[in-house]
């Protein structure tokens, strides 16, 4: 009996598993598809959720004519819960990579923005990240700012009450 409820158990928290990723994926999709911004085809902004973690990519590709121009370079730095990376090669004109645990985010905001650009509004989600440092003697932050291009706020709403669920469920 206790073998039977045992395993009962397993699959429970297994298919409970394989759903937050499921919901983490289609969270993750959501907001690459938003954060895709149509004037600049070239950079690349994504989302990576991988359990607790947080990742953002920004991207900007080489085109066409700068492939002899290359540099290639990469510097990456990890750290109590945080990480960044930098990099540029012959297809990638530069890469930057942030990355926070979501048990050390302490907020999660979204506020109205205008490209000046092209006179566009969208909404912008803001990750804050802040740690105690380890001697007492201050705080680090960081914060990560997606852009969402969509005008609309119920949108912005909705996936920032997302991310506050994921953020919950991290922090334990």
């Amino acid at each position: 009996m206790k073998t039977l409820l045992l395993v009962a158990a397993l699959l429970a928290t297994s298919a409970a598993s394989a759903q937050t990723a499921s919901s983490d994926a289609a969270l993750a999709k959501r907001l690459n598809q938003l954060m895709r911004d149509p004037a600049a085809p070239e950079t690349e902004v994504r989302a990576v959720l991988d359990g607790c973690h947080f990742t953002q990519v920004i991207r900007k590709y080489r085109s066409a004519g700068q492939q002899n121009e290359a540099v290639v370079f990469q510097v990456s730095h990890q750290k109590n819960g945080a990480d960044w990376a930098v990099k540029s090669d012959d297809k990638v004109e530069f890469e930057l990579k942030l990355g926070v645990e979501w048990s050390q985010v302490t907020s999660l905001t979204y506020a109205p923005a205008l490209d000046e650009k092209t006179n566009r509004r969208y909404f912008e989600v803001k990750i804050k990240r802040e740690r105690t440092a380890k001697n007492g003697s201050g705080t680090n932050s960081t914060t990560l700012e997606l852009p969402l291009y969509t005008s609309d706020e119920a949108v912005a709403r909705d996936l920032v009450r997302q991310l506050e669920q994921v953020r919950r469920r991290c922090a334990g």
